[in-house]
């Protein structure tokens, strides 16, 4: 092999360790890149599920059939009585 021929291999070769040293490089960026994004989607659905179990639970609760909407309209139902009979028994006073 003639010596220009021999340097020529050498360059290529010191280049080809440069270029695969850089390609690795990017791919860990990349990588690191891909974890983070994974991360934050991850936590996101976390926050997301976490907000859908509480509004279930509060319509649950608190919504439109709930025990506490049947206890107020009860509650409601109850004083309206309560009041009509006190209305009842003062009348009877004067009666």
């Amino acid at each position: 092999m003639s010596p220009a021929a021999t340097d020529r291999l050498q360059e290529l070769r010191r280049r080809a360790v440069f270029e695969r040293e850089d390609l690795a490089s990017a791919v860990r960026d990349l990588r690191l890149d891909v974890d983070s994004f994974r991360t934050r989607w991850r936590f996101a659905g976390y926050a997301a599920s976490g907000v859908a179990a509480a509004a279930a639970a509060g319509w649950k609760l608190f919504g439109r059939n709930s025990l506490a909407a049947k206890a107020s309209r009860v509650a409601s139902a109850a004083s309206l009585l309560v009041g009509i009979g006190r209305g009842v028994r003062l009348l009877r006073r004067f009666w």
